[in-house]
């Protein structure tokens, strides 16, 4: 529950800044290319860290690492109350970014580390929600407090957030790996193969691609929807809002569930289940059958990204050693990112001004489809036994 409390804390952190591009770019002279930046350099923090955090929670523990994802989460969000310079303000989203990347990859092989494979889906179904509250808290909160107070106002309130649930994680017990082979104390010939084994498997190279194809549906999903309602059916930021907002509840509400669903009818089908359900809302909002139907169509969608993500992340979880969980997890993460960037910088772009505003939307159908037939493809690897040490 603290894990999940702070994964809360770190989102909210992270999604306050959004509602106040607006400002930044009237108030403080922002020009479009130091908005893309700002908004982008979170992500690069992520794509660059997530393996190699992963790597050394493996080898110095996951606390050590979620602590000094906390800190630096804590003073990198307050920093923006205190500085209106754009070079400086990137800078800080980075160190969000390398923040959230350390505690999301600590956390993640924490919480499978410390449980067992029956129960796994439900522990990673709580921590999505609360990563699903913190998306829809941090703009409100954000909205509210920078409307009453200042700008700066909600950076000081979740850089507090983070310090506080930095205080509580200190009373969450270490796990030890009871069966960890002894580690080389200096880097030798056999340093960088066992450090590698384990991420250039099969089974993690289909784990890397079946995540990097649903990152890229999704950035894909959130970059387009908004254009195609707009054009299509006439909404407004408005209604976006609420469409985007309704999908977020239903998708907070209903994660532990699926996640304790996932441990009953096991991780694959239900991971299959949430990209059939993510392709459908591609496919409705490509259609936009009406205001009224096209809302149900995001909420029903709300369903399909924690199905996937507690199955998945379980399932990580489920065919991994715990010495070697840090690193897989941080690089399928990473690898996962890279579908993101490609999937709203490239693809969604590229699509649009070439063929037309629904064309994206149809690829990013075709993305999620696809990626149902690759984990079919890698069922027997994903279901392989681990081997013994």
């Amino acid at each position: 529950m603290v894990l999940a409390l702070a994964n809360g804390a770190v989102m909210t952190g992270f999604m306050m800044l959004l509602p106040l591009l607006p400002r930044y770019i009237s108030q403080l002279s922002f020009n479009d290319f130091q908005i893309g930046i700002l908004v982008a350099s979170f992500f690069a923090g992520r794509v660059l860290f997530e393996f190699p955090v992963g790597i050394v929670s493996d080898y110095i523990g996951r606390r050590l690492v979620m602590w000094a994802a906390l800190s630096l989460s804590a003073v990198a969000t307050a920093a923006y109350a205190l500085t209106t310079t754009p070079e400086l303000m990137m800078f800080l989203r980075l160190l969000q970014g390398v923040a959230a990347s350390a505690f999301v990859v600590g956390s993640q092989a924490y919480i499978n580390d410390c449980t067992p494979m029956e129960l796994r889906g439900l522990a990673n179904g709580i921590n999505s929600s609360a990563i699903n509250i913190g998306v829809i808290v941090g703009p409100l909160l954000a909205g509210f407090l920078s409307q009453t107070y200042s700008i700066g106002t909600p950076f000081w309130i979740g850089g507090a957030l983070a310090a506080i649930c930095l205080l509580l994680s200190l009373r969450i017990p270490e796990v030890s790996y009871s069966h960890a082979p002894d580690r080389p104390s200096r880097p030798d010939r056999y340093f960088l193969k066992e450090l590698l084994a384990p991420v250039i498997s099969r089974r993690s190279f289909a784990l890397s691609m079946i995540h990097f194809l649903q990152w890229m549906g999704i950035t894909i999903f959130l970059t387009m929807a908004p254009i195609i309602t707009a054009e299509k059916l006439g909404w407004g930021v408005g209604l976006v809002a609420v469409a985007l907002a309704v999908s977020g509840a239903v998708s907070a509400i209903s994660s532990p569930t699926l996640g304790q669903l996932s441990d009953r009818q096991g991780r694959i089908g239900v991971m299959m289940a949430g990209l059939i359900i993510m392709g459908l809302e591609s496919l409705a909002v490509l259609f936009h059958p009406g205001t009224a139907l096209t809302i149900a169509a995001f909420a029903v969608g709300g369903l399909g990204a924690p199905a996937y993500f507690n199955s998945f992340l379980s399932l990580i979880g489920d065919v991994t050693r715990p010495f070697e969980r840090g690193a897989v997890t941080g690089f399928i993460g990473s690898f996962g990112e890279w579908g993101s960037i490609i999937g709203s910088a490239v693809a969604a772009p590229l699509l649009w001004h070439a063929i037309s505003t629904e064309a994206p939307m149809a690829f990013d159908a075709v993305i999620f489809f696809a990626s149902v037939l690759l984990v079919l493809a890698s069922g027997a690897l994903l279901r392989a036994p681990v081997k013994p040490l």
